[in-house]
Order: structure tokens, then C-alpha cells, then sequence
């Protein structure tokens, strides 16, 4: 049994939609974790044996690829010995550009204009709007939003994301990202470089496996071209993957392919290419603790919570 724990970002400053994860509770987390398991590579661990012993394994993963990763994160991992895998979206690196979800909730949160005519067909009636006259009605929208956009297919989900970057065209993207030299120095340190596509596009929601597979192949390609390997991981972005994204995955060249789901990776009953991560938020030390021990999962279960 092994519990891959997910990590996205890690920084002192707070944010109300999107809150990092504060640097006090990351080093209690790595603490605690680097105390009560072994922690390794999934990477190193798949390629060996020692997958299938009954060892109390842990890995540290990071999506994204966020600079704080490097500035706050790699420090703490370096104090407590623990190497990391972070999987990062090429496009987000080439371009100091966030991803999708952060974009779309950074726009809301600063842009001056009120008008924005927001009135497709496939949209409820509560997120079709023409006008939003303060930051809190933006927030408060961008909150119900962003979780209907999952939902959506690729093509949907575009039509609404293009229709307010062309229209918050009053904001500034902030620029989060590390760069190529700051992987190259993750590598060196040990730390393993996995693919989390191109541009973040939800693989699962997609219906053109050209486009899927250039989101594989090409973000692999840009890190082998950077970091001298093709990835043997894909992190599916926002968790969204099917049987088409593991077959174009394998395609591609891919040996692992990441999922979410919230729970502990059993090698013996689960697909490689659906390997289970547990997220962990910025929250009260007590529930992040809850989640690390999987209990917060194992009393949802028992009691039917979904």
C-alpha cells in the first residue's frame, strides 16, 4: 500500500479562491510524513520490486509547477531528506503563464470592468450573466463557476474561458511559474520531472485524440528537450482522464499515469494508469493529519459521504 500525497502550491501569501498551502504546515506535513513512512520516488518505486513488499511507502508530488515549489517547498524536503516528483504543464513553464483554473479565478478577482455578457445555451440560468458590479459578486460567481466548467466538455469549457479573457482584458497575468533552469536545479537535487500536459486541458473531456495526444506527446517532447528524458509520468490535469487518455498515454510512451481520487494505491488491484493521490489543502492541522492517515476517507466511506 502506498499513499501518493499531492501538493500544488506552497507560499506565505493567502488567496481567497485558491488558497496555498502555508509553509508552517507543509514542513509539519513532510515532517510527519517523512516520520511515519519511507518516502520515495513512484518513479523509482514502480521500477522495482519493491512495490509489491509490504513496506509503508509515501511519495510527494506537486502539479503545476509553480515557483514556490522552489523557493518554499524544495528547502523544507531538503531539511527532512525526502525527494519529490513534481509534474509540471509545458506550456505554463515556456510562457510564466498559470494554468487555466488560476487564470480564470485571478481575472475575476482583479479586473475594473462590470459588464461581461456571459449567456451561452449550455449554461444554467444562475451563470448566465451581463454584469457583475463588485469584486465580491466576482468571486462569488468565479466560486460557482469554475466547478460547472469541469463538467463541461473541452470545446464548452474553451468558448466560456475565451469569452472572459476577452473581456478581462483590463488584468495583468501574474507570472508564478518556475522556469527550465529551475527544474534542471529540481533534477540535480534528485527531485523527479513528470509531464502534466501542454496547456492543463481536462484529457477525459476531450473528443479529438489528435489534440490528446499532442497534449502528451508534446509536453513530454518539451521535457525531454530541457531535461534530457522523455517523462515516464503523466499527471492528468483536474484528474480527468478515461480509457482513451491511458491508451494514447501508453502510446506515447508514458509507464504511469496519475489520477486523484482521494484514497491509498494498492499495486496489486489498481491500473498503473490510475494510480490514486490524496490532496492535501491548506487546512487546520488536525483534518490535513485526518487526510494523511486516510481516516477523513475511511469515516466518509463507512458513513456513505460522497
Amino acid at each position: 500500500m502506498i499513499k501518493n500525497f499531492l501538493f500544488h502550491r506552497v507560499n506565505p501569501k493567502r488567496d481567497p479562491l485558491w488558497d496555498p498551502m502555508n509553509v508552517a504546515l507543509f514542513e509539519k506535513c513532510i515532517r510527519y510524513i517523512s516520520k511515519t513512512h519511507e518516502v520515495v520516488l513512484i518513479e523509482d518505486l514502480v521500477a522495482s520490486d519493491k512495490i509489491h513488499s509490504k513496506n509503508k511507502y509515501a511519495t510527494i508530488m506537486f502539479d503545476d509547477g509553480y515557483k514556490d515549489n522552489i523557493a518554499y517547498a524544495a528547502p523544507i524536503l531538503e531539511t527532512y531528506k525526502c525527494k519529490a516528483s513534481f509534474y509540471v504543464v509545458s506550456d505554463c513553464i515556456d510562457n510564466n503563464t498559470p494554468t487555466w483554473t488560476h487564470v480564470l479565478e485571478h481575472l475575476f478577482q482583479f479586473t475594473n470592468k462590470v459588464e461581461i455578457n456571459i449567456d451561452f445555451g449550455f449554461l444554467p440560468a444562475e451563470l448566465k450573466i451581463d454584469q457583475l458590479k463588485s469584486k465580491e459578486e466576482r468571486i462569488a460567481y468565479v466560486s460557482k463557476l469554475k466547478p460547472f466548467l469541469k463538467k463541461l466538455s473541452h470545446g464548452d469549457r474553451n468558448k466560456v474561458l475565451d469569452k472572459i479573457t476577452q473581456t478581462y482584458t483590463d488584468v495583468e497575468l501574474p507570472q508564478l511559474m518556475m522556469n527550465w533552469k529551475d527544474l534542471n536545479e529540481l533534477k540535480n537535487a534528485g527531485h523527479y520531472i513528470g509531464s502534466h500536459s501542454v496547456t492543463h486541458a481536462m484529457l477525459g473531456t476531450m473528443s479529438d485524440e489528435k489534440e490528446i495526444k499532442n497534449e502528451l506527446e508534446l509536453s513530454g517532447n518539451k521535457i525531454k528537450e530541457h531535461l534530457g528524458y522523455f517523462p515516464q509520468t503523466i499527471s492528468y490535469p483536474v484528474g480527468s482522464f478515461n480509457e482513451a487518455t491511458k491508451r494514447l498515454a501508453k502510446d506515447a510512451g508514458y509507464k504511469i499515469g496519475l489520477a486523484v481520487k482521494q484514497k491509498v494505491y494498492d499495486p496489486s488491484k489498481t491500473d498503473i494508469f490510475e494510480i490514486p493521490r490524496i490532496e492535501l489543502y491548506n487546512e487546520p492541522w488536525w483534518k490535513t493529519r485526518l487526510r494523511i492517515t486516510n481516516t477523513l476517507e475511511n469515516v466518509k466511506s463507512l458513513i456513505g459521504y460522497k
